[in-house]
């Protein structure tokens, strides 16, 4: 992916560890952050209009995209701006098992839970690795577990 151009929405908080892996590789990195830092662009990703305005003058491959950072709106502007992969972080809540979603769509990460011994949420890093790997493939992956639902931290 050499030279290549990757939007990254949560730049600075979950998915911070995959934009520094992707400035590592020599990717190009947009950066997305609602309260903005140094080469970041500051703008709610929430609000579809203000980040096509704020992103109508930037191009990219590919994206990666924290899902609560995001609206459906917001990420389907981002989706028809993405003419590569665009992997969508899912949090838990998105395999509640009431929504009654049980497949992970191909481009997405679904966030779970560690083992019942260590009983935690993920880290930045171990979001970013899988986020990383779907990015590389597209394959949709679940980190950690999701079922029983009674296991949620």
């Amino acid at each position: 992916m050499t030279g290549r151009t990757v939007l990254v929405i949560g730049a600075t908080g979950i998915l911070a560890p995959a934009a520094s892996v992707l400035r590592d590789r020599g990717e190009r990195v947009v950066a997305v952050s609602l309260h903005g830092a140094h080469d970041t662009i500051a703008v709610d990703a929430q609000r579809a209009d203000e980040l096509a305005a704020s992103l109508a003058a930037e191009r990219w491959d590919d994206a990666l995209v924290y899902g609560p950072a995001v609206t459906d709106s917001s990420l389907a502007c981002v989706r028809a701006a993405t003419p590569g992969r665009c992997v969508l972080v899912r949090t838990s809540a998105a395999a509640d098992p009431a929504l009654g979603i049980l497949i992970v769509p191909r481009d997405t990460v679904q966030l779970g839970w560690t083992s019942p011994a260590e009983h935690r949420w993920h880290t930045p890093e171990e979001v970013s690795d899988t986020a990383l790997a779907t990015l590389a493939d597209g394959a949709p992956r679940t980190l950690g577990a999701v079922r029983p639902w009674s296991d949620r931290p």
